[in-house]
């Protein structure tokens, strides 16, 4: 009986997704997507068929990188046009075992955020990563899982979307101008922290953006990064006329494993444009991964979105990716098994807000 009491406390207390009390607010946010798709192409013994995830690329049917979260937004007005700030945001797949919750935290952290700007610590997304916007990002059709950004199933916080631990950021805006600016602390030792930095440039119709990372020795990552030479720099425009959206970005990276032996040196290339008409918007991605000492990666997506409304968005479309013999794994996980070949990527998806 006490358990039935709790149980309904509990769901009693998440029904209402925000209150706010004279001084303070706390919002309740979430999405949770999933996808029918037919994956294609690859070796001889690749599988072709139909499968069920939540994002993944093509020939990457996997629940990664995903739209899906669950979170609780808190705000405390402080007086004097200063408040007090925490999120906690968690990723989460629709498979179970050893998914599901255990899938991996996006943002938790405080803050504070007033007339100087805002500055936040905890985990958190570089200011490098979430610069530039895909419209199809979340979905298997989604460049940075199929060689047109960088991806971040293989190359963790580094990657574009995904987040690190133990981050300071501060950001601001003057005039036409907006700033973020983070570091990383490795806490091994604190002379290898990561470094990661934003400028956007409101020109309206057209944004500019820059933005560099810099992780040298940084043990905050996992993987063949953990504990290597990073950089990556990023510079793009997205321009809004009417019903068109222009997307394009080109970055450079390149890196070094402990050892110093370099792992990974190119450039990835990007551009994507949307038409939008009533509750449906029309999507054509484009893009490229040259790498210097391996393969290349080109990557093509089309689709539709129609928005049932501001928190339900149904999606479909084709998406392609085609390996070099050598291209190399960092570029995604379908380039693990590649081997030279393409992945077709057929289906579509339902993504629900609150």
């Amino acid at each position: 009986m006490k358990k039935q009491i709790l149980a309904v406390a509990v769901a009693g207390a998440f029904a209402v997704p925000a209150f706010a009390a004279a001084d303070s607010s706390v919002t309740l946010f979430g999405q949770l997507q999933t996808q029918i798709v037919h994956h294609s192409g690859g070796p001889s013994d690749f599988d072709s068929g139909f499968r069920v995830h939540d994002a993944g690329g093509a020939g990457n049917p996997v629940d990664g990188a995903s739209a899906n979260r669950l979170g609780v937004m808190v705000d405390h007005d402080l007086g004097n046009g200063l408040s007090a700030i925490a999120k906690f945001e968690q990723d989460f797949n629709t498979s179970g075992g050893d998914a599901g919750f255990n899938s991996g935290a996006r943002d938790i952290y405080v803050g504070l955020d007033g007339n100087f700007g805002r500055v936040i610590a905890g985990r958190m997304a570089s200011p490098f990563v979430t610069a530039g916007k895909d419209p199809l990002n979340g979905t298997f059709m989604q460049a940075r899982t199929n060689g047109g950004r960088m991806d971040p199933q293989q190359l963790g916080g580094l990657g574009e979307g995904n987040y690190l631990d133990r981050g300071i950021q501060y950001s601001n805006s003057f005039g036409i101008m907006s700033m973020n600016v983070a570091a990383f602390v490795d806490n091994a030792d604190d002379s290898n922290t990561a470094y990661a930095g934003r400028l956007n440039f409101d020109l309206n119709p057209v944004e500019l953006y820059v933005a560099g990372n810099w992780a040298d020795d940084y043990s905050g990552q996992s993987g063949a990064l953990d504990g290597g030479d990073f950089r990556a720099y990023k510079i793009g425009a997205d321009w809004r006329a009417g019903p068109f959206r222009l997307v394009g970005e080109a970055t450079d990276f390149k890196w070094k494993d402990e050892a110093g032996e370099t792992t990974g040196d190119g450039n990835t290339y990007f551009l994507s444009g949307t038409y939008t008409m009533g509750r449906n918007d029309f999507v054509l991605n484009l893009g490229h991964t040259r790498n210097d000492d391996a393969g290349n990666v080109d990557y093509a997506a089309i689709a539709v979105k129609h928005n049932f409304s501001n928190r339900v968005m149904a999606f479909a479309g084709v998406s392609y990716a085609d390996y070099d013999d050598d291209a190399p794994t960092y570029v995604s996980r379908a380039a693990t098994i590649a081997d030279g070949n393409s992945f077709t990527g057929v289906g579509g998806g339902l993504r629900v807000s609150f």
